[in-house]
């Protein structure tokens, strides 16, 4: 498998952006405030309104209970590219990632079990990912097997997937929310609405968006210095 497909997730028994605008100021990053990230919404699958502004409310509270705050962004693809919003069409910036619903995305990778639910592709050169892929036929699989909601479970799905990309390369853990494989005891921590991440994984991610928040700055940096010297006369 290449080793960009990093992770799988699956449950039970079968269990296998808004860029940086850049003026003539520079962004300012209050350490007391929680770091923010954008997620692009690519729905390939017409996923309810409904159902979707839930899931991503699940999504965002167990990442503000990480210490990370969340701007959703819908990336219509049904929408002609002239008329989406600006943050659809704006180069990815270091904060920005991009979520994926599919039917099925074994179609990306023949080497894909079939009950892989989610896909993150995380780069194994340490270097940032953005991207991950979300399914909503297995998610369905599972919310029925689990007599749980479709919002939960792809809320669920997508706070793990988000987490490989902001923790980084191994970031499975043997029990709670990055487990590969849920099992009874996951399900029965998000019955109680708190399968998150642990302490340990929430400070990794606050670390990782730090140095994600210093490359906007010397990007931005960069961009004022060569604007400033192309005006000198």
């Amino acid at each position: 498998m290449n080793k960009n497909f990093r992770t799988f997730l699956g449950f039970g028994l079968l269990l296998t952006c808004i860029s940086p605008v850049f003026g003539q100021s520079l962004p300012v990053v209050n350490a007391e405030s929680n770091p923010t990230i954008t997620v692009r919404i690519h729905d390939y699958v017409h996923v309810p309104s409904e159902t979707l502004a839930r899931a991503e409310e699940v999504t965002s509270e167990i990442l503000r209970e990480a210490g990370v705050d969340v701007v959703w962004v819908d990336c219509n693809i049904a929408v002609p590219v002239k008329k989406r919003q600006p943050a659809c069409v704006r180069p990815l910036g270091h904060l920005d990632f991009v979520l994926n619903f599919v039917d099925r995305i074994q179609l990306m990778s023949p080497k894909l079990r079939e009950i892989a639910m989610g896909l993150a592709m995380v780069p194994p050169d340490g270097s940032e990912g953005y991207l991950a892929y979300l399914s909503t036929r297995q998610a369905a699989g599972v919310a029925h097997e689990y007599t749980a909601s479709l919002e939960t479970v792809l809320g669920l799905g997508a706070a793990h997937e988000l987490g490989h990309l902001l923790l980084g390369e191994d970031a499975h853990t043997p029990s709670g929310l990055m487990k590969a494989r849920w099992g009874t005891e996951e399900r029965k921590q998000w019955s109680r609405g708190n399968l998150s991440f642990t302490p340990e994984q929430a400070g990794r991610i606050r670390a990782n968006l730090l140095v994600r928040e210093e490359e906007v700055l010397e990007s931005a940096m960069g961009i004022l210095i060569a604007n400033a010297t192309g005006t000198e006369h």
